[in-house]
């Protein structure tokens, strides 16, 4: 058996932002693979027969399809399967992003909010206390402090009513894909009120009173008991070292070596955990509140209602750049559901409830757009975004499509594409979003060329026979990617530089 993918790593640190409290994104993957079987080639050079590790990098077999372009003007200069389409992985992030920057504008912010039902009296709310989730994708424990500390400073030390969440902005969502193991913390729960990326770190602890596993919420504030999380210890002999027991229920294996063990899993109550975190520090901070209540109704504040404190994320254009960077799955979902919220303006109340429906409206809206200098002749058949992130094994795009789409980003996509893949800096003068998986590899961007010259390329190549069996032996209780798939990712990683080695010096 084996895992369905493999790790959109990042590995690398975003600078700090002490009031918002953001997180660096640890082991946070993209989505699935795609592709056609073909021969290898590379550009300007004959087709490589599949199975000669001297020409295809120890590739066995596999696809190659490429576009590499003037992004000015849209001229192709070389290109290769340009109409076959792939499985795109988490280079499908770049439309949600340029579509995102266009409807939601580079400087949206999105705010969680604190309202009162009721008057503040003697330090009593004679009212409900609500926790409005607006689609923060960075919103951490550092956040939740900062909104607490205006409750202490309004005087507020207890509520009379009920302590609601309220997360009907977006519609929440338990997994991003069904299609994916279990425990992948990639995979997570999706909704307009979420926390620390919606991770949990499941710790079995060496010694301590009581012995055994717990459940942390980690920010940079600290690792703090996550109440709405539970795990429990897994029976001997199970062949497994983590299995779900229900939603947001864990069995962990104790750790062979008995010394201290931990694993990241998804949280599939992104609300609910957020509420339970806020309330815990709120008790520490000597403010009294009822257990939280998930809120009914449409979005927005209800009749009365007002605002106690409100935090506002980072401008959408720094989230994006760290997205892209980082290749964070959930922010991008989220994101993509705002936009999207933005074409049916007459139905606020009744956003996209499935990631689906919602791509599905942006890929509408995408394709109906200018593609600026593209010379664009080619046909969006074919083209299908199954959801914001890439993840999962929904979406296809061609070679010449996804550079149409990048075209169409325009320099506010541009300038938020990052200089390096899975932590490690691309070459120099490129800049791209990649998507790393298990057969199948990609990368879309810019380069700038030895002659300065500045060109835009779409790059995949994939091993879809592969990709397929380990689709039809998928177990969701697998979350390793098997050597031979890392192996191939080599290989994978090999040509791409030399793909982008040979463009660079030719052009």
């Amino acid at each position: 058996m084996t895992a369905s993918q493999q790790s959109d790593s990042n590995r690398s640190r975003p600078s700090p932002r002490p009031l918002l409290g953001r997180r660096p994104f640890l082991g946070l993957f993209g989505g699935l693979f795609g592709g056609v079987l073909g021969a290898l080639a590379l550009p300007g050079g004959g087709a490589w027969a599949a199975g000669q590790s001297k020409t295809t990098n120890g590739l066995e077999s596999g696809s190659l399809g490429y576009f590499l372009f003037d992004p000015d003007s849209g001229r192709a200069l070389e290109e290769q399967a340009a109409d076959t389409a792939f499985i795109p992985a988490s280079v499908a992030k770049l439309p949600t992003v340029a579509a995102a920057l266009a409807l939601l504008g580079p400087d949206h912010r999105f705010a969680t909010r604190l309202l009162g039902t009721g008057p503040l009296e003697g330090g009593v709310l004679r009212g409900d206390l609500i926790l409005q989730g607006g689609g923060d994708p960075a919103l951490a424990t550092e956040g939740l402090l900062q909104l607490l500390g205006a409750l202490g400073a309004a005087g507020l030390r207890r509520v009379e009513g009920r302590f609601l969440y309220d997360t009907a902005l977006l519609p929440e969502l338990a997994e991003i894909d069904s299609g994916q193991p279990w425990a992948a913390p990639y995979n997570t729960g999706v909704g307009a009120l979420s926390l620390n990326y919606n991770r949990a770190l499941l710790n079995w602890r060496r010694g301590g009173t009581p012995a055994g596993p717990d459940a942390l919420t980690v920010a940079d504030a600290g690792r703090l008991p996550l109440d709405s999380v539970t795990v429990r210890p897994l029976a001997a002999g199970g062949g497994f070292p983590l299995l779900p027991d229900g939603v947001d229920r864990w069995l962990m294996a104790p750790p062979s070596s008995g010394e201290a063990g931990a694993a990241w899993v998804p949280v599939a109550r992104p609300g609910l955990a957020a509420a339970t975190l806020f309330r815990r520090l709120a008790a520490d901070a000597g403010i009294a509140l009822p257990a939280p209540v998930v809120g009914s109704g449409a979005a927005g504040a209800p009749s009365g209602a007002a605002a106690l404190a409100v935090l506002d994320s980072l401008p959408l254009a720094e989230l994006a750049r760290g997205l892209l960077r980082h290749s964070n799955n959930l922010s991008a979902e989220v994101i993509g559901l705002a936009a999207s919220s933005r074409l049916e303006p007459s139905r606020p109340e009744a956003p996209a409830t499935t990631l689906d429906r919602s791509a599905g409206l942006l890929q509408r809206w995408l394709t109906r757009q200018p593609i600026g200098g593209m010379n664009w002749n080619g046909s969006w058949n074919g083209l299908r975004l199954a959801n914001h992130s890439g993840l999962g094994t929904g979406s296809r795009a061609t070679p010449r499509q996804m550079a149409a789409l990048l075209q169409a980003g325009g320099p506010a996509l541009w300038d938020l594409l990052p200089g390096e893949e899975d932590g490690k800096a691309l070459p120099p003068g490129v800049h791209a979003k990649s998507g790393t998986l298990a057969y199948v590899k990609g990368l879309a961007g810019l380069l700038t060329a030895a002659s300065g010259r500045r060109l835009g390329f779409v790059l995949f190549i994939a091993d879809p026979a592969r990709r397929a069996a380990m689709d039809a032996a998928l177990d969701r209780r697998v979350t390793a990617t098997p050597a031979e798939a890392r192996a191939w990712a080599a290989g994978a990683g090999r040509l791409q530089g030399q793909i982008l080695e040979r463009w660079v010096s030719t052009y």
